[in-house]
């Protein structure tokens, strides 16, 4: 297979194209663009793609979204940061040279600034032992150099989406948020007025939907977190109704428990009905 940086831009989208079986096409835009196959399935991940380079994201956009990922393209470190102060990803990919800020400072913000658990990869040019070392460093979670290989890059993606959990992670005996009280002991979750006992998996999903209030959650992260991967959309959105009608999640006490169009689910306040 001939190397990616070696190919003009219809190479590119053809190799593309042979390993997603079927056509990429993308262009350079400054705000965020969601790239989706025919393949609507509700368990795509979700991948950030910063890359301003409109052959190398022809090109990572090709692959991706053959093999099961929908990929919001940027362009500039800036238009990320702000993306990710109003939407979730399940990965995130940062070229390190552009046009604003780079991709090693993106990757400080996201970990310091932003305190975001995603696993992000850094797929750049710059190769050497000390770039490496230095990204490792600063919170990612894995590196590769270009010219990068198809396969190994899906490999990579598909490794960081099995070992890496949204931000959830992490057992407590109680914990609490927003002013309700979780008890992973007897499964209960009590606001001081009612107590709603529930089952293993719906203590953990709202557990989940408290610890990422006002932010959305795909439904690949919620499956990953909560059913370690092996859940049907039936089974979630079951699961999602019953915490709901057990927690009283409505508008008239404060909260929205919403579905997101072609996404998943978002826990907000909400302010009571008068």
């Amino acid at each position: 297979m001939a190397r990616p940086d070696k190919l003009d831009g219809p190479s590119r989208r053809r190799l593309a194209a042979e390993c997603s079986g079927e056509d990429a096409m993308a262009s350079i835009h400054d705000s965020p663009i969601t790239y989706r196959s025919s393949d609507q399935r509700g368990l795509r991940s979700r991948v950030a793609l910063l890359e301003d380079t409109a052959a190398e994201a022809d090109a990572v956009i090709g692959l991706l979204g053959g093999n099961g990922h929908d990929v919001v393209h940027m362009t500039t470190g800036g238009a990320l940061l702000e993306a990710l102060r109003r939407e979730s990803f399940d990965v995130l990919i940062l070229d390190w040279n552009l046009p604003d800020i780079s991709g090693y400072e993106v990757l400080r913000r996201v970990r310091v600034d932003l305190h975001y658990n995603v696993p992000v990869l850094m797929l750049t040019a710059r190769g050497s032992e000390f770039d490496v070392v230095q990204a490792l460093n600063g919170g990612a979670s894995d590196y590769l150099s270009k010219p990068w290989r198809p396969f190994e890059l899906l490999a990579r993606i598909q490794v960081m989406l099995r070992g890496t959990l949204p931000a959830n992670a992490g057992e407590t005996k109680e914990e609490e948020i927003d002013g309700w009280r979780f008890n992973g002991v007897h499964r209960t979750v009590t606001d001081g007025k009612t107590v709603a006992k529930m089952t293993h998996k719906e203590f953990e999903l709202a557990r989940l939907f408290f610890r990422h209030l006002g932010r959305p959650l795909s439904r690949r992260q919620i499956v990953d977190a909560v059913w370690g991967g092996e859940a049907s959309l039936r089974t979630l959105d079951t699961h999602v109704s019953r915490v709901r009608t057990g927690m009283a999640l409505t508008i008239e006490n404060g909260y929205s428990l919403s579905s997101v169009y072609g996404f998943g689910y978002r826990l907000d306040r909400a302010a009571p009905s008068s």
